[in-house]
């Protein structure tokens, strides 16, 4: 036997799915911001710096893809096995290496040894430095959502999101129109 509907208990359906699906978008959403809004905030308050992790070299400790918070700490606070980030050798690339060594400090410079946990030897220079971001939170495979969210393909689907979201809060099913559901 076949069961027709009308037009106006289809209305009342779509309806129904169109405020579940509504619900559910706006409260995803609305945690992604709040999640966001406490991330700026935190990194403005407490100085808090976002570095993606794009080698093994701190591996199994520091798995690659995972978002680094770390703080800015002068040099005479860093001790022995502070996980830091600074400039390998001469060059503009930046590391995050555990310290294994502390030589010395003059006036408001420090020089260490570092290492990577997965590498065999010690970094071949020291580093000498009057202040690096020291790791305070490692957050697994975030820095893949980051770096994605940084390409063509991540700013299309961001804004396809935010254009989903406009259309759900403006939108009003006609069924509904009158208040009733």
């Amino acid at each position: 036997m076949r069961v027709s509907t009308s037009p106006s208990s289809r209305g009342l359906r779509f309806s129904r799915i169109y405020f579940r699906l509504r619900t559910v978008v706006l409260t995803v959403m609305a945690c992604i911001g709040a999640l966001s809004l406490l991330l700026f905030i935190g990194a403005a308050a407490f100085g808090l710096r976002p570095m993606v992790v794009i080698s093994a070299s701190m591996e199994p400790s520091i798995r690659v893809g995972s978002l680094l918070l770390s703080v800015e700490t002068t040099s005479s606070a860093l001790q022995v096995g502070d996980v830091v980030t600074v400039r390998a050798g001469d060059t503009k690339h930046l590391v995050t290496h555990r310290i294994v060594d502390i030589k010395g400090c003059e006036q408001d410079q420090c020089s260490f040894t570092t290492k990577g946990d997965a590498n065999v030897a010690d970094d071949p220079r020291e580093v000498v430095v009057r202040s690096a971001p020291r790791m305070w939170l490692v957050i697994p495979q975030m820095g893949f959502a980051v770096l994605w969210m940084r390409t063509l393909g991540g700013l299309l689907c961001l804004a396809s999101a935010a254009l989903l979201l406009a259309v759900l809060v403006v939108y009003v099913p006609a069924s509904d129109k009158g208040g009733k559901m």
